[in-house]
């Protein structure tokens, strides 16, 4: 049975720095949570630096190819064939990477949008966790590129790339119904070399600070051993702690969830479904 913890704040007292304020949770007995940190060293020993996406956490590295590299390639077509783009990501010299495009054409000029998504298919609509994303009109030359910082040092999770056609200036857009939905598709087969590639994930014991239910593949819970799918995040859970119920660093859980969001405390938002198979990363 899940227990409730009530947030409370403890004064702590050393010689040589006076009062700490820190905070902890109370979870039957003395047990409580560690100080919420959002500070922890990645796969290279550097501390993560956070990008420009406030409360997301990304594995921060050096440089993981070399620059000019590209590590993905492919074609967004529409169903009928008439409009298409060329897309390519090439590492750049600060250990991101940049999508380049060209070769576009249609046969219907209109505004339009190219986007990077982790799921797509024909007849999508908005998606808000897309990145990467450029706009032009329809007599508007197309950009040649778009940063993919965003997406972290590992950008692999976005496994599309789609062309949407975007709203027109006026607002009206009674002739166009199919606007905002996505029109063309291309896969991405991504070529960056997995940072933790013998990652294991094991199931601990819950525990204040980890207390959320644990899923196996079969969507059933897992109240101890297996192997395990996905966690849901109770309230009051924190990053580190996680982590360690699982038996991997935070940059593996953040690795494996790249658009996991965290609070200024450190807490990762309630009811978060947090991924922890390598293979559906």
């Amino acid at each position: 049975m899940r227990g409730t913890r009530t947030a409370t704040t403890a004064v702590i007292g050393t010689v040589l720095t006076g009062l700490l304020l820190t905070g902890c949770t109370a979870f039957g007995g003395d047990d409580s949570v560690p100080k919420p940190t959002r500070a922890a060293e990645d796969a290279t020993g550097q501390t993560p630096k956070p990008d420009s996406t406030p409360g997301t956490e990304h594995v921060a590295s050096k440089q993981i190819v070399p620059a000019g590299t590209v590590v993905a390639e492919t074609d967004a077509v529409s169903k009928s064939g008439d409009t298409s783009i060329h897309v390519r990501v090439v590492a750049d010299d600060h250990g991101r990477f940049e999508a380049q495009f060209s070769d576009y054409r249609t046969t219907e000029p209109q505004p339009m949008t190219v986007e990077f998504r982790r799921a797509a298919k024909y007849g999508d609509y908005w998606d808000n966790g897309a990145m990467g994303q450029a706009t032009w009109g329809g007599d508007a030359p197309v950009p040649t590129s778009v940063t993919l910082r965003t997406a972290g040092a590992y950008p692999d999770w976005l496994r599309y790339v789609v062309l949407v056609p975007a709203a027109s200036a006026s607002g009206d857009d009674s002739d166009r119904p199919w606007a905002g939905s996505v029109l063309a598709v291309g896969a991405l087969r991504w070529k960056i070399p997995a940072p933790f590639p013998d990652l294991h994930v094991t199931v601990g014991k819950d525990r204040p600070g980890a207390y959320g239910y644990v899923f196996g593949k079969d969507g059933k819970v897992l109240s101890d051993g297996g192997t395990p799918s996905t966690y849901q995040v109770a309230h009051g859970d924190e990053q580190t702690t996680v982590a360690e119920r699982f038996g991997i660093t935070m940059a593996e859980l953040r690795w494996l969830n790249p658009t996991m969001k965290v609070r200024d405390n450190g807490w990762i938002y309630e009811d978060t479904i947090l991924n922890l198979d390598p293979a559906t990363r």
